[in-house]
């Protein structure tokens, strides 16, 4: 095998690791225990994404897992131009990769959301103004509409990543 594929390989996979791993951990797990602790949960959440360096760690990891996705898919592809491509393996890692853009598409529409809602937050002084209420409805119902999408989208990527070189088409 040679350095550069390897190289592509771990950055892929331990990208993506990490990039699913935690926006699994926030969905299934850390964001509902926020929303049901209230003002605690909302300070742990503001101090979380805004003063850790999780949001931007999940960014790089998820861009260079997609980066180095399309570059092996490319090289194994000949240039998206080979039978491989038509091959259970290559359909397979291409639905996983539709998928993994999905996610980060819809990862990227979650991280936007969240910095304008720690930026709300961080304004209210005391008891929220209607407006600021009325905001922070609007981020909540977005986020509850792209939470899933992106969730599912890289659950399933990930399954079709760890098993396109068993399909037969």
């Amino acid at each position: 095998m040679n350095i550069v594929m390897l190289i592509l390989r771990l950055v892929h996979i331990f990208g993506g690791v990490f990039w699913v791993g935690a926006a699994l951990m926030l969905s299934f797990f850390i964001s509902p225990t926020a929303g049901a602790t209230a003002e605690n949960g909302q300070k742990f959440m503001q101090h979380l994404m805004g003063r850790t360096r999780l949001s931007t760690m999940m960014s790089a990891a998820g861009g260079s897992a997609v980066l180095a996705g399309i570059l092996l898919y490319l090289i194994d592809s000949g240039g998206f131009t080979s039978a491989w491509m038509r091959s259970g393996a290559g359909i397979g890692f291409g639905i996983g990769g539709v998928f993994g853009l999905i996610g980060f598409v819809f990862g990227i529409m979650i991280g936007r959301n969240n910095t304008a809602l720690g930026k709300l937050g961080a304004q209210i002084q005391g008891q929220p103004t209607p407006e600021q209420l009325a905001q922070i409805a609007a981020i909540r119902k977005n986020l509850s509409v792209v939470t899933p999408i992106n969730t599912w989208a890289l659950i399933l990527s990930t399954l079709f990543m760890a098993s396109a070189r068993y399909f037969f088409f």
